[in-house]
């Protein structure tokens, strides 16, 4: 670990990762769901503390010329890769800055632009006592008034399981001589899984030491290390979040998954009747945190809260589809069991959806007699990836031409590791989420130029070391994806 680190590992780069959490579509979904007025607008400050590789920050510029896009994160080398990306994609409308909220002055907090967005994915449980008042006093000087906060964060009673886990890799990474820290963590991980086949009484076989000790496609290390070895590891309490944000005058929103907004998805009778017994606010979460099994909060605040109508604002979100539609009804697994869209609904909806983006409000309308509850129907929909928030209707424009044509030139390869990848679209004004072999193949110069080239030409140019069935089987990748993802790319203004 490096000498400046302060207990953070930034000897190895974080995995590059696009968060669609942060997207304001799906921001403005979760305040209408929730009743709260607020809406993207055309001009916004956005920040990302914790930006990583910026690559969340660069596919919001690119996707939102009107938008000035700010990254924050300790790393040195991160923000110089954040800023490359920005500069080889010609965005004119990022500003990344090396910055330790530890020892940021309020002078030099109040020489930020004032922000509308202020989003930390994977920040707070990570970091210090000193770096958290930091965070805070940062959005208490500079969210504006009705502006909203993004929090991703390890949250106690569900990822208290995995302490022991934590603590074990930090001792048995502590043992290795030299090395970064993703190799320190690769050479722990055997003692792991022998460890974990002995089921010792205290240490929990979480889904998290399963997925390490028992799947065939392991996590990637620089991910653990960067999960597991941070001196400053500590999930905490919703309530003790919320206590520590109260200088920063934030109200709690509601949850990013939408479905944990839903209390009728969640629990069994018994459970409901005692959450219905619970004051609205922390001690109402907590009994969630109790029943649902969440390891991982993704909570929304506002700062200044204000009240409207959630069905009507509900039914001005526009959707669209993100795959082709089909007539086998969508079933999203929660809690209780499964939440489902009936047939006779479901019909009229996905034909619609297949036409082009609707207002949810013109979907609860196409059955006349059933009007199905907005928030429920959009739930489901969303939770099993059919659709996503669309802002706006615009075709490719040079900037996310640009952006997306360098993303894939640059990581697609590095994605066949992992990764979560996005194209900038400036219908949603963020990113599409995808695999790397969407990415890579949505940008191949045939596409871009309107034509349908050989499956096999671009599989054996993207996968150059395949043979065999594992080329047919890219090749029959390629196919599908050419099929039934371009009219898709076109949808959303990627190509």
């Amino acid at each position: 670990m490096t000498s400046w680190a302060h207990g953070y590992v930034a000897d190895s780069p974080y995995t590059f990762a696009y968060q669609a959490a942060q997207a304001p579509g799906s921001l403005a979904l979760i305040c209408a769901m929730m009743g709260v007025a607020w809406e993207p607008r055309a001009r916004m400050v956005v920040a990302d503390i914790g930006c990583g590789r910026g690559y969340t920050v660069n596919t919001l510029a690119a996707a939102n010329p009107g938008w000035t896009v700010l990254g924050l994160d300790y790393n040195p080398a991160h923000i110089a890769e954040a800023i490359a990306v920005s500069e080889a994609s010609e965005l004119e409308n990022t500003i990344f800055v090396e910055a330790d909220l530890a020892e940021m002055t309020d002078a030099e907090i109040d020489r930020l632009p004032e922000m509308d967005v202020i989003s930390l994915h994977g920040v707070w449980t990570w970091v210090s006592d000193a770096v958290r008042a930091g965070i805070v006093r940062l959005i208490s000087r500079r969210l504006k008034p009705g502006g909203l906060c993004y929090l991703g964060y390890n949250a106690m009673p569900g990822f208290g399981a995995d302490m022991a886990l934590q603590r074990l890799f930090r001792h048995l990474s502590a043992q290795q001589r030299g090395g970064s820290s993703p190799m320190r963590v690769r050479a722990s991980l055997e003692t792991v899984k022998q460890l974990h086949a002995t089921r010792p009484a205290n240490l929990p076989a979480t889904p998290m030491l399963k997925r390490i000790a028992e799947d065939d496609t392991p996590l990637d290390p620089a991910y653990l290390a960067h999960e597991f070895l941070t001196a400053h590891w500590r999930p905490v309490f919703f309530e003790d979040l919320c206590a520590d944000l109260a200088p920063a005058k934030l109200d709690y929103v509601g949850s990013a998954s939408l479905h944990e907004n839903v209390p009728d998805l969640l629990f069994s009778p018994e459970q409901r009747a005692i959450y219905d017994s619970m004051p609205a606010g922390s001690a109402a979460e907590f009994m969630k945190d109790l029943c649902i099994g969440r390891i991982f909060r993704r909570d929304v605040f506002v700062r200044g809260l204000r009240r409207t109508d959630p069905v009507a604002a509900l039914d001005r979100i526009v959707l669209s589809a993100i795959r082709p539609l089909t007539e086998e009804t969508p079933k999203l697994s929660v809690p209780v069991g499964q939440a489902e869209i009936g047939a006779e609904l479901w019909g009229p909806i996905a034909a619609a959806l297949n036409e082009g983006p609707q207002s949810l409000g013109r979907l609860r309308s196409l059955t006349p007699g059933r009007s199905p509850n907005p928030a429920e129907l959009v739930t489901v929909m969303s939770g099993v990836g059919l659709v996503i928030p669309a802002l706006r209707d615009s075709g490719p424009t040079e900037a996310t031409r640009r952006f997306n044509r360098h993303i894939a030139e640059t990581y697609a390869m590095e994605g066949r590791a992992g990764g979560q990848f996005a194209m900038a679209s400036p219908v949603l004004a963020s990113g599409l989420p995808c695999l790397w072999l969407e990415l890579a193949v949505a940008m191949q110069p045939e596409i871009a130029a309107g034509e349908a080239p050989p499956p096999e030409l671009i599989a054996t140019r993207l996968m150059p070391d395949l043979e065999g069935e594992a080329m047919e089987s890219a090749i029959r990748m390629v196919r599908t994806l050419l099929n039934e993802r371009v009219p898709i790319w076109r949808r959303f203004g990627i190509i």
